[in-house]
């Protein structure tokens, strides 16, 4: 072989292993998927190595308060989330170290190695669909999530949409534990304020496994740690095993819930996050996770009262983890009472009675605390736990532990109102001053007159200061009602396994494809009838079309943009036709199917503006071409005033009564061309947005000269008609 040829060959095969690291890198890459038909928005990662939880999912379209899902406020997950699985046998780990007990951690922030430690299965992470995904066609352009509408249909699911995913703990030494889990979400409203989680814990190996012990931690509610306002939280269901029972006196629900308590660090009163300068409560949100099923043994699958074994809550940098923790100190956490030095004397060690005990397995708030006496930078937020066990489990055994993520709030209107009336300490307040409550707050479950219609309330005065933090604690009511929904709708249906049926009279319909089209001086919507033919929803007997409510810009206060009822059209109709617009405005929709129950599909499925940049889904209507366009042709503003135009998004020099297509040409008053315009969209109207020159350098003040110059179509030939004018540019 000659020395050029061995070179090219070389090179080939470079290329070559290039070409398959990179395939594999694709291949290997981790999918993600999202819960996204309610208002509890939850994204599970394969391999378990994110998670991720927003509340609520339609607030994040109130854009002068919140910047979209996205927005810190409505995160209600830190990434400090995951499971444990611990186990008992002899084994040595990648760094020679041998151990008596074997412990695997799902928590991406806690854990450097979760790749490898828990190994997710190939080809068995999949989002299930009960219905197809609606298709979002605007102005011709699809805007369906390609991957939402390329995932599997099943309409025999148990719910609305389902997410599936197993993997294998330290599969390369020996473990022998397979964790699979099975996601749930519905879209009825009575049932979307919470996820459900079926996990599945299987012995894989050919040996006993003793003493499994299965632990679960979520650092629920809450911005990102060491903000203006603080995470608190505590655990409820000590006693629940005496409930389980008949006695009414136990503990309901077996739940860790949390809150964004008040820091005393901060000037002002935090609780709820009230914005410094609007008042605005940005997180009033509760939530928290909460024990639907625990098997009693592999053999035994009835629920098992008295687990989970141990319960409460961690501060966050002093939680165990794989980091930094031996295998031994994992075990121990997962197994054994909580260290009585962590953390201090607001928190109270119990056993199953609420004694007061330093072997208590069960961490609860002291009562009569004021979490307002303790400062978050040395108390830290607060990580939910529960562990579950411990197990004896043969080869081929499982055990079945089912958990739901949960929240609850008041109102959005409540949160902006009420905030806006309240003086929370901030000197920034000051300046814009309080706006009284526009109507009276009435206590949902009591029906108890909670604040006056007028009212303005002072952090001065302790007894304001109970009436809001009241309506504010109507969260943790909120949260405890959807955490009892989830359990009924869980011991009532017969859900295993991805298998049979939630026990709901009737599901919410299938949200149907919303296709949008521009049109002038009108916004034309039509779509489709896959709610007609979902045969688990019922008899489809209306349609609603709801559109973003655009109220007037208001420079001192906040305004609530969130989407308002628009019209209701019989269940025969498919299309309607928006003439309550303003031309050149940004329009956006979304359309429900209403069943004989009163029951709306998914709003989130066909909302448009949610994609990455809103606009790219805005319904922008035009105006029609002029025929006596040489007559009526005009720019607006005239006089252009360049300084107050930065003032307005877009700086539009705008020309109105077009013909469908022409050249517009501008020239000084000396007679040079300064720019050229194609107006090609078949619209009335066209602006000129940068107001440049031809060298892209701006224009300067002075009187223009426009020539109008029809053509027989877009890009075509001069008809010959043009019409003259000017304006003048003010910088």
């Amino acid at each position: 072989m000659s020395r050029s040829a061995a070179v090219r060959r070389w090179l080939a095969i470079q290329l070559l292993l290039g070409f398959l690291v990179l395939v594999c890198g694709v291949v290997q890459a981790q999918q993600t998927r999202t819960l996204n038909v309610g208002e509890l928005y939850f994204l599970l990662q394969e391999g378990f190595a994110n998670w991720d939880m927003r509340y609520p999912q339609s607030w994040s379209f109130a854009r002068s308060i919140y910047s979209g899902l996205g927005d810190n406020n409505l995160d209600m997950l830190h990434s400090a989330c995951g499971f444990d699985v611990g186990v008992k046998r002899t084994w040595t780990d990648p760094g020679g170290a041998q151990h008596d007990v074997q412990v695997a951690m799902a928590n991406p922030q806690k854990c450097l190695d979760i790749q490898t430690i828990v190994v997710p299965v190939s080809g068995t992470y999949k989002r299930y669909y009960r219905n197809p995904y609606p298709q979002k066609v605007l102005d011709g352009k699809n805007r369906t999530d390609v991957v939402a509408q390329g995932d599997p249909v099943n309409p025999d699911l148990p719910s609305d949409v389902m997410i599936y995913q197993k993997a294998n703990c330290w599969p390369n030494y020996g473990m022998g534990i397979q964790v699979e889990c099975w996601a749930y979400a519905l879209a009825h409203p009575d049932y979307d304020d919470f996820v459900i989680l079926e996990f599945v814990i299987t012995n894989t190996s050919n040996e006993n496994r003793n003493d499994v012990y299965f632990g679960f931690r979520a650092e629920t509610s809450s911005h990102t740690h060491y903000e203006d306002a603080d995470l608190w939280g505590n655990y409820y269901g000590v006693t629940y095993w005496k409930y389980a029972q008949g006695d009414r006196t136990g503990d309901s629900l077996r739940i860790y819930y949390s809150w964004c308590a008040d820091d005393k660090a901060e000037a002002g009163d935090s609780k709820a996050r009230p914005h410094p300068q609007w008042g605005h409560f940005r997180e009033p949100q509760y939530s928290g996770f909460v024990l639907l099923h625990a098997d009693k043994s592999p053999d035994d699958e009835s629920d098992d009262p008295r687990q989970p074994v141990k319960a409460g809550w961690s501060q966050r940098e002093l939680s165990p983890d794989l980091k930094i923790a031996t295998h031994e100190v994992m075990y121990d956490f997962l197994s054994k009472p909580w260290d009585p030095a962590n953390p201090t004397s607001y928190a109270m060690h119990c056993d199953e009675n609420y004694n007061e005990s330093p072997n208590g397995m069960y961490r609860v708030l002291r009562p009569g605390i004021n979490v307002r006496d303790y400062d978050m930078l040395t108390e830290q937020e607060k990580s939910g736990f529960m562990s579950f066990g411990p197990y004896q489990m043969k080869p081929g055994d499982d055990v079945r532990i089912v958990i739901a993520f949960v929240a609850g709030t008041i109102p959005l209107r409540w949160a902006i109102d009420l905030g806006r009336a309240y003086e929370n300490g901030y000197p920034q307040q000051a300046t814009f001053g309080l706006v009284p409550l526009p109507y009276d707050i009435v206590n949902p479950f009591t029906g108890e007159l909670m604040v006056r219609r007028g009212s303005i309330l002072h952090r001065s005065n302790p007894a304001d200061v109970r009436l809001k933090d009241a309506v504010i604690d109507l969260g943790k009511q909120y949260v405890f009602q959807h955490a009892s929904r989830a359990v009924r709708l869980w011991k009532s249906s017969n859900v295993k396994k991805g298998q049979g049926r939630f026990n709901l009279p009737v599901f919410a319909p299938a949200s149907p494809s919303l296709y949008g089209f521009s049109e002038y001086d009108q916004v034309r919507l039509q779509w489709g009838n896959e709610a007609e033919r979902d045969t688990r929803a019922g008899t489809i007997t209306k349609y609603r079309i709801y559109r973003d409510y655009k109220r007037p810009p208001a420079m001192t206060s906040p305004t609530d943009t969130t989407f308002l009822l628009l019209a209701e059209v019989p269940a025969t109709s498919h299309e309607y036709i928006d003439k309550q617009i303003v031309r050149g405005d940004k329009y956006y929709y979304y359309i429900t199917a209403v069943n004989d129950r009163g029951i709306e599909s998914s709003m989130f499925l066909n909302m448009t503006g949610t994609s990455q940049v809103r606009e790219d889904e805005a319904l922008t209507p035009t105006r029609g071409p002029d025929p006596d366009w040489t007559e009526n042709v005009v720019v607006v503003p005239n006089p252009f005033h360049a300084a107050g135009a930065t003032k307005y998004p877009g700086r539009r020099l705008t020309w109105l009564n077009l013909p469908a297509y022409c050249n517009i040409r501008i020239y000084t008053m000396t007679g040079d061309l300064v720019q050229m315009i194609k107006h090609v969209s078949g619209s009335g109207t066209d602006d000129w947005l940068r107001q440049d020159t031809f060298s892209t350098m701006e224009i300067v003040s002075g009187v223009y000269i426009y020539v109008i110059e029809e053509l027989d179509g877009p890009h075509g030939k001069p008809t010959g008609k043009k019409a003259i004018g000017k304006f003048v540019v003010i910088k």
